[in-house]
């Protein structure tokens, strides 16, 4: 993770301050800058009034004047990049900088509908607690957009199924990954499982990564009813799947490891090999500490009614 950003801290007063020395903060909400300044301006209004967490958003440098964005918001930290970044680069730094238990991850480009912090904070104190809770998501219309994702792959490659979600599922459903990574994460647990690899330089292959890490390694993601989100502005919700810059990243942390009786054993996915990975994330570090491989994901993975693998 590099940390190429500058920093404008929230300007707290002294009893914030001295009170936040005795305490960990419970959550802290990554707001990713997407949209127009007024977009921002709007959010940035609506969630100092009504959420009381730490807030940090997530901008490009030359976007705004900072001073008077610090004056005009002192309870709001930002994250200031010097160019246009990736997803991944951004909520990586969100984590590095918030200092709490957990984080929520939103953009200045939607709303934010539903937050039950209660059902929320619960599932993540869980034993079995997922890695991270992914939002659902709904388009300018309030419809309900397919956010769950199944593992699949189509000769050779990585094409995750789309699903409706299942309202009301006690805990949760299973989902491959967070959507345009909208959810809310277990801090201590994404900076163990290394953040969003910041050399795939696509936010889709960034959170697909992410997400089949953290089942190969014995976690999972939940997508809940009780987080949703809103595009006001999008009747069409869709993800740029297209294979960038170190996508083979992805499908030689995800496919390389075969488990036979028990054991990890090295298996290079022919045709989508990154020899870097494959040196120092599979040998080094994946190959000791994955519970699972892809190819028993995808086999016992509770697919929902309405589709078969």
């Amino acid at each position: 993770m590099t940390n190429n950003y500058r920093i404008y801290r929230r300007r707290l007063d002294l009893g914030s301050r001295i009170n936040q020395l005795h305490s960990t903060e419970q959550l802290a909400i990554g707001i990713l800058d997407n949209g127009t300044s007024e977009q921002l301006c709007e959010n940035l209004s609506w969630y100092v009034s009504n959420m009381n967490y730490s807030l940090h958003v997530v901008t490009q440098e030359g976007r705004y004047d900072m001073p008077a964005m610090q004056d005009a918001y002192k309870e709001v930290t930002f994250l200031v990049f010097p160019s246009s970044s990736l997803t991944g680069e951004k909520i990586n730094a969100v984590a590095n900088e918030c200092q709490t238990s957990y984080f929520l991850i939103v953009r200045s480009d939607l709303v934010l509908v539903r937050f039950d912090g209660a059902a929320l904070f619960s599932l993540m104190r869980e034993k079995e607690a997922p890695a991270a809770l992914a939002s659902l998501i709904a388009n300018r219309d309030k419809e309900i957009v397919p956010t769950i994702r199944s593992p699949h792959l189509v000769e050779r490659r990585l094409d995750p199924r789309s699903h409706f979600p299942t309202l009301n599922t006690p805990g949760g459903q299973n989902t491959l990954y967070t959507v345009m990574a909208l959810g809310m994460y277990d801090r201590a647990l994404f900076q163990r499982l290394r953040g969003f690899d910041e050399k795939i330089h696509s936010e889709y292959f960034q959170i697909l990564d992410w997400g089949i890490r953290c089942y190969l390694l014995g976690h999972t993601v939940k997508a809940t009813g009780h987080l949703l989100m809103q595009f006001t502005d999008r009747q069409s919700i869709i993800e740029d799947r297209s294979e960038r810059e170190g996508f083979k990243r992805c499908y030689t942390k995800a496919l390389s490891i075969q488990q036979i009786k028990g054991k990890n054993l090295i298996r290079t996915y022919k045709g989508f090999v990154d020899k870097d990975a494959l040196s120092d994330e599979v040998k080094k570090r994946l190959l000791w500490l994955q519970k699972t491989d892809f190819f028993q994901l995808l086999e016992h993975w509770e697919f929902p009614p309405e589709v078969s693998p």
